[in-house]
């Protein structure tokens, strides 16, 4: 597990591949996961395959938080983790924070 400290504009494009390798590299899930603590049952957004994350080829896939995802969230340090699912196994290759700042160029 990568443990990582990340940090965004709000209302900027944040995007990563994720990449698996081996036999077993068709991951059945791809969830990346934003809330205010780990304990809350709201997320401020989740990307799903399909919704937010792509498959580009065999065992990588690109994860995607548009604009409209951060754009009117307050500043401030959100957790996140991105979990990995595969013939019934889960993962949790990612976990960390993730900082919102403010925008400066803001379009009202």
């Amino acid at each position: 597990m990568e443990k990582v400290k990340w940090t965004m504009v709000r209302g900027d494009t944040l995007a990563f591949i994720v990449q698996v390798e081996g036999e077993e590299s068709e991951l059945d899930t791809v969830t990346f996961s934003c809330k205010t603590d780990a304990s809350s049952s709201q997320y401020v957004f989740k990307k799903t395959i399909g919704s937010g994350v792509t498959k580009i080829e065999a065992g990588k896939y690109r994860v995607r938080v548009a604009p409209e995802d951060t754009e009117d969230i307050d500043a401030g340090t959100y957790v996140i983790d991105l979990e990995i699912g595969v013939n019934g196994d889960v993962a949790t290759p990612i976990l960390g924070t993730l900082k919102v700042i403010e925008d400066v160029t803001r379009e009202d």
